[in-house]
């Protein structure tokens, strides 16, 4: 069962990441930022951020502008961070996973930008 596992966890390595969609690094699993992708226009006061992992992932965490790790919440296979109260201009945001075993992974940064007074223009 366990070669069928890491056979799986290969043949996803060898996708290629969706355009504009930061790269993933591998330490034993994996985790992307999959919304916002590099260059994203947020054009809305709220916005929550999709983070996908392969792995047995314990926790989530996210950054945005190198500020303190913020915990995401589990659902529906993804793990997600809400996100308010932000200023327009350009953001960066990375996130890191702890699998059950100890070993830290991460992802980003994700570049993108807040657009509100211009409504996405």
């Amino acid at each position: 069962m366990n070669m069928v596992i890491s056979r799986l966890i290969k043949k996803m390595g060898n996708k290629r990441a969706a355009p504009g969609a930061a790269a993933v690094r591998d330490i034993g699993g994996r985790v992307t930022l999959d919304h916002p992708v590099n260059g994203e226009k947020v054009t809305s006061p709220g916005y929550t951020l999709r983070v996908g992992t392969v792995g047995d992932a314990e926790s989530v965490e996210i950054s945005i502008d190198e500020g303190a790790w913020q915990p995401c919440r589990y659902s529906v296979g993804y793990w997600w961070y809400d996100w308010g109260g932000y200023a327009e201009g350009g953001h960066q945001a990375e996130v890191r996973a702890c699998l059950k075993n100890g070993k830290v992974f991460s992802d980003g940064p994700v570049k993108f930008r807040v657009l509100l007074s211009a409504k996405g223009r």
